[in-house]
């Protein structure tokens, strides 16, 4: 009985957690030279914000960082940062940027997929973004927590 009820106070407590950031990984490369990866980097927003919305539509990023020819850019940088949901699925972020050599780099989200685009010297580049998911260390802290559990109670029983 009494682990019973510490398991029932460890899933209220997990349930109360404050909302939190989704954070997601990404790389990129142009569509014309797809194994030299250019562009790498992460962004996050507030996924109770964005499940409130239904998945669809476009939220506020809360992070965005990325490398891009040995240049960093941050969300402090971009203009027009958000990041879009199409039928309940993730399309990636969206944001513009100016690069150092004049040249205008724009992460984009368009019809279930994410690419970006690099305007330089006159001529448009473009680019493929492949998004992943970054497990957030609450989720594997349940995991492991309910293993553990798991585990007590087999022993129990054998016992």
């Amino acid at each position: 009985m009494m682990i019973r009820k510490s398991l029932l106070a460890l899933a209220a407590l997990a349930m109360a957690g404050a909302a939190h950031a989704a954070t997601y990984s990404f790389t990129g490369s142009f569509d014309a030279d797809p194994a030299t990866s250019v562009l790498t980097g992460t962004f996050s927003f507030d996924d109770v914000v964005a499940a409130a919305g239904g998945f669809d539509g476009s939220f506020d990023l809360t992070s965005l960082t990325f490398s891009f020819q040995g240049q960093t850019y941050t969300l402090a940088q971009a203009t027009d940062p958000y990041v879009q949901f199409d039928g309940g699925q993730l399309t990636g972020p969206n944001a513009l940027f100016t690069t150092p050599s004049g040249g205008v780099l724009a992460l984009q989200s368009f019809w279930g997929s994410s690419g970006f685009t690099y305007h330089a010297n006159g001529a448009d580049h473009l680019g493929t973004l492949n998004i992943s998911a970054v497990p957030e260390p609450e989720g594997w802290a349940l995991m492991l927590g309910g293993l553990g559990a798991v585990a007590l109670i087999a022993r129990r029983r054998k016992a």
